[in-house]
């Protein structure tokens, strides 16, 4: 996915985080504590009160903090970005930012005001790919005023996301103004969250891909096989016998068709995960144009039609050329 997308829904994601949060602090929290805005924050959501929200959070400061931490957790997890690559990402996201805050603080105002995440940019689609939608909220700890300056706080956010599988401590900090309301202002380590996730989803995708190698592998050998059989029974009869049609006819059937079959269930049964949904697609209609193809050739062994040899030749063509780019976009991920 493209990356100023990734940067914007993530972003966008850590003001939601702070917003839902607020829902396990006591209701009866005095008013004078970073314990009661929290609260605070929660009911203004529930209450849709956008007015009340702004008060409680800094959105404009929760944006810019996190913006360079989104940036840096992305590089940070993708390991075979050259030096180069790094800092033209972070140059070109520079650029983007003012555009993209735009976006993300009216989607926001689209949550508060209607309890709908929704975006110009398709931000929910965003979040859903990043992950950040599974986010299940477990509370917060650690919540102290710092002892030297009375004016600031911080707290700890408890989140748990399946892909990582085990808690997050995502760490939150909160300035008193003049009149003595605290307000959220930024968000400490979401670089970190980020390049845990996504180092979560490279190991991920490095898992997919060598099953589906080591599936592919034992089924092409099948394949191969099958091939010399059928070399085998042309060179000792000919097309235009019965016998050898009969046999060509059953190895089509009950080798050919039964191997792509079982091919495409154990490719069906993987774990796919996010990034390798394109490729696993293309992997599951090589297998049906296969299978496609075995069922139409046996079938011209019966009916000698032309009309079938053809539809039969044209699956098999089809197949070829997807496995032939399912193999380099496959060769690309794993590098």
């Amino acid at each position: 996915m493209d990356n100023k997308l990734k940067i914007g829904a993530g972003i966008g994601a850590a003001i939601i985080i702070l917003a839902g949060g607020g829902y396990f602090f006591s209701h009866s929290a005095n008013k004078t504590t970073p314990e009661y805005a929290m609260t605070q924050v929660e009911n203004s959501i529930k209450n849709h009160d956008k007015i009340e929200f702004y008060k409680l959070v800094d959105v404009d400061g929760v944006l810019n903090s996190s913006y360079d931490e989104v940036v840096e957790g992305l590089t940070d997890s993708d390991k075979t970005m050259s030096i180069e690559a790094r800092e033209a990402v972070k140059n070109f996201t520079q650029m983007l930012k003012s555009p993209l805050m735009l976006s993300l603080k009216s989607a926001i105002d689209s949550y508060v005001e209607k309890g709908e995440f929704v975006g110009e940019d398709g931000v929910q689609e965003l979040l859903s790919r990043t992950g950040i939608d599974k986010i299940e909220f477990r509370g917060f700890e650690n919540i102290s005023v710092n002892p030297e300056k009375e004016n600031l706080a911080s707290a700890d956010i408890k989140i748990f996301q399946p892909e990582l599988g085990h808690e997050f401590m995502l760490k939150t900090n909160l300035r008193k103004d003049e009149n003595g309301q605290w307000k959220i202002i930024n968000l400490q380590n979401f670089r970190e969250f980020v390049t845990q996730i996504g180092e979560v989803r490279r190991a991920q995708l490095k898992e997919y891909l060598l099953k589906a190698e080591e599936i592919n592998s034992v089924h092409d050998k099948t394949i191969r096989e099958a091939e010399q059989k059928y070399s085998s029974i042309l060179a000792v009869g000919n097309i235009g016998q019965e016998g050898t049609r009969s046999d060509l006819k059953n190895l089509m059937l009950d080798v050919v068709k039964k191997d792509w079959e079982v091919r495409k269930q154990e490719l069906f049964n993987l774990t796919v995960p996010q990034g390798a949904e394109n490729l696993h697609n293309l992997r599951i209609k090589i297998c049906d144009l296969e299978i496609g193809y075995a069922e139409d050739y046996a079938q011209w062994m019966s009916d000698r039609k032309a009309a079938t040899l053809k539809s039969a030749d044209e699956k098999h063509r089809q197949a070829q050329v997807l496995t032939t780019e399912a193999n380099v976009l496959a060769r690309r991920m794993a590098n």
